[in-house]
């Protein structure tokens, strides 16, 4: 039981670690200029110049150390909610401190992420051996199923970069919200989760770094880790951090779990309880993407949070 609870702190400290990345990188994206995804080479030199969004970096890949350790030692099915845990305290330091506000759909979005997590890690029932069933499969003899996870995620991310870079016409032309942004990004982060899922397995299963950096699983993370956070620090600039952090999370765990069934072999519960708990957890999951609005209302756009932080500040010296 130590044991468990020590790892599970773990796993709670890398995915803090994560969000306090997220909320340097929100830092750095006010102080740069208006960046595109058209235009990602000028985004990345503007993001590798910034001392601070460098500082956010380190954070993060510092989460990613601990989240290796995390998924040798947990399944992922009892990891994934862990993770998840840590979002509860971003979105309260979004709303209090941040001057962010969510309607009453998208604090319901928020409650349906929190009721799928929570049926995803019940469906983990009594499988808490290592890795529980996972298993490399042969990715380089049969790069299929790399493609097969990879190709979607690039499409997702490359459809909201052409759609959020479109200039909107129009007076009251609207811009898009957090969660085209999220979805972008969280496939992306899924899938370059996954790849540290695959180190994690390789270097337990032959204690050999070398065997490490042989495999695709360094370079799936780096290369779509990468995309990721481009598209994140998009949408830091244009949209609230508590919406595109939520939406980033449910794609991203979905992404993870879905793609480890296909990489690793690892198989969904067979006892019809735990199989309808991990079903009735995706399906919360796509109610809670499908709820939240695809527009940003005025008040949230790329400076209005800020004003109405700051407006709000005015009337209550006022």
């Amino acid at each position: 039981m130590g044991h468990e609870l020590g790892h599970a702190a773990l796993a709670l400290l890398s995915t803090t670690a994560y969000y306090i990345a997220f909320l340097v990188f929100r830092l750095a994206a006010a102080r740069m200029p208006p960046l595109r995804g058209s235009r990602p080479f000028q985004a990345v030199g503007q993001m590798l110049t910034s001392p601070l969004w460098l500082g956010g970096g380190l954070i993060l890949f510092l989460g990613l150390g601990y989240q290796v350790v995390a998924f040798s030692a947990m399944p992922l099915a009892v990891a994934q909610p862990v993770f998840a845990v840590s979002l509860v305290f971003l979105v309260a330091y979004a709303v209090g401190f941040l001057g962010e506000r969510l309607n009453a759909r998208e604090w319901a979005s928020v409650a349906l992420f929190v009721g799928a997590t929570v049926l995803i890690g019940l469906s983990a029932g009594s499988e808490h051996r290592l890795h529980a069933d996972a298993r490399l499969t042969d990715t380089l003899v049969a790069p299929w199923r790399m493609l097969a996870v990879i190709v979607p995620a690039l499409v997702i991310a490359g459809l909201v970069w052409l759609v959020g870079d479109r200039r909107a016409g129009g007076r009251h032309a609207r811009k898009l919200a957090g969660v085209a942004y999220g979805i972008g990004a969280g496939a992306c982060a899924g899938l370059g989760e996954a790849g540290i899922r695959g180190i994690s397995i390789v270097y337990h299963d032959t204690g050999s770094i070398g065997a490490v950096l042989v495999s695709p699983y360094p370079y799936l993370t780096l290369g779509l880790a990468g995309l990721a956070l481009i598209q994140l620090q998009i949408a830091l600039q244009r949209c609230r951090v508590a919406i595109v952090a939520t939406v980033l999370t449910v794609i991203g765990r979905t992404y993870l779990v879905l793609s480890s069934t296909v990489l690793f072999g690892e198989h969904w519960p067979s006892d019809p309880v735990p199989f309808l708990l991990r079903v009735g957890g995706f399906v919360l999951a796509l109610a809670a993407l499908a709820a939240f609005p695809r527009y940003e209302p005025p008040a949230a756009d790329r400076e209005g949070a800020r004003r109405a932080a700051a407006g709000g500040r005015v009337r209550s010296i006022g």
